[in-house]
This record gives structure tokens, sequence and C-alpha cells, in this order.
């Protein structure tokens, strides 16, 4: 799989693209990163992330942002085989991060996507 290279698009004479693992990584970025609503072509593409961005730190706020990165993971990248149960979110001091181990149904391997959600210098 091949994705155009975000934010280094463009060269002088060429467009940059990424393949494979880091194609599949920064469209995953692309998914959760975006607001629903957002894109003017499909509205639902995105999660609802920044809705839950102020509510209180419970494991039930933990499994809603879950959710709402499975769902949309499924529904918009058929090109990897991911599970509820092999996403987690972990907070690390300041920093939010979101673990995903998945298949890439490209070349048939097992990889672990590793995405900065939330990181606030103190």
């Amino acid at each position: 799989m091949k994705s155009i290279s975000f934010p280094n698009m463009f060269t002088k004479t060429s467009t940059l693209l990424v393949e494979d693992y880091y194609a599949t990584l920064q469209n995953l970025k692309m998914l959760i990163w975006s607001e629903k609503g957002e894109l003017f072509g499909d509205p639902y593409y995105g999660t609802n992330l920044k809705k839950f961005l102020y509510d209180q730190n419970d494991y039930v706020l933990k499994d809603l942002v879950i959710d709402d990165i499975y769902t949309a993971i499924i529904t918009f990248m058929p090109q990897i085989k991911v599970e509820r149960k092999d996403i987690t979110v972990k907070s690390e001091g300041s920093t939010v991060k979101i673990y995903i181990k998945a298949l890439n149904r490209v070349d048939f391997q097992t990889n672990l996507y590793t995405i900065v959600l939330l990181d606030t210098v103190v």
C-alpha cells in the first residue's frame, strides 16, 4: 500500500510517497485525529475523541475512547484487521498514547502502531 506523505507532500518535481507500515500508520493517525464532520466528502469520517477531551478520566471514558477508535478503524480502514482487545489507551504522565496491534491485510504482517493522542508540556 502507498500513501502520500504528510505533512511533507511535495518536492519541486514530485510527490513524496510512503509505503507499507508507514502508510498504514499515517492513515491511522489521519483517521484518529480527524473530527467527524471535518471531511467534506464524507461527514462520518473520523472520530469523536475531541468531545471526550475534558471528561473525567475513568474506566468508562477509556472504554468509550476504545470503542470510538475501533468503530472508525473497522469502518474506514479495510486494509487492516484489528480486534477491540488489541487497542489499548495508556496515560503516561501528561501524555496519552494509543497502541493498536493489527494485521495488515496487504502483506499479512502483524504490527504495533503507536499514536500519541495528547501530549502536554507542563
